[in-house]
């Protein structure tokens, strides 16, 4: 990552979608670990790699304590215990991260990709996180489902630039 670089996703919303930028604002600590600051019309998410694992403490309207993993390069389940804060309301959480290969279709082209699977378990339901990440390129696909009902989904339109 590098602090200017931006990747243009399409945003869907149920039947409304949108172009959204997602620009790399700045360096900062996250999970004690040197981090990146993404931000975009759908919020600010701080992610960093620490051991082989890509934490988020931050991800659009939520903070995680302590911080979340989002991917591990050696594609082993993780479980995560935790809090996470979200529109003033602190609420305990669990969540379970799995990996599988896969191919996605971006544009007209399918790509090799990891899928990752971030299940998380609130007191007032689930949450499931669909990321595909393409090796080089980074996330290219997610999808976000809550309580089974797809409320998001981002797909890449532009590589990162300058």
């Amino acid at each position: 990552m590098e602090v200017g670089r931006a990747t243009t996703y399409i945003a869907r919303f149920g039947f409304d979608s949108r172009i959204e930028p997602i620009r790399v604002a700045r360096r900062l600590s996250v999970a004690g670990e040197d981090g990146y600051e993404l931000s975009g019309p759908l919020g600010v998410s701080r992610l960093a790699w620490q051991g082989g694992v890509l934490y988020a403490d931050q991800a659009a309207n939520a903070w995680f304590s302590p911080s979340l993993p989002m991917l591990a390069e050696d594609e082993k389940p993780r479980s995560w215990h935790g809090r996470l804060v979200s529109m003033g309301r602190v609420q305990p959480a669990s969540a379970k991260l799995v990996h599988k290969k896969t191919k996605v279709d971006i544009g007209s082209r399918k790509i090799d990709a990891i899928l990752a699977t971030l299940t998380l378990r609130l007191p007032t339901g689930t949450i499931q996180l669909e990321s595909w990440y393409a090796p080089g390129t980074g996330l290219v696909q997610q999808e976000q489902r809550t309580n089974g009902k797809r409320l998001l989904q981002l797909q890449m339109v532009t590589a990162p630039s300058n």
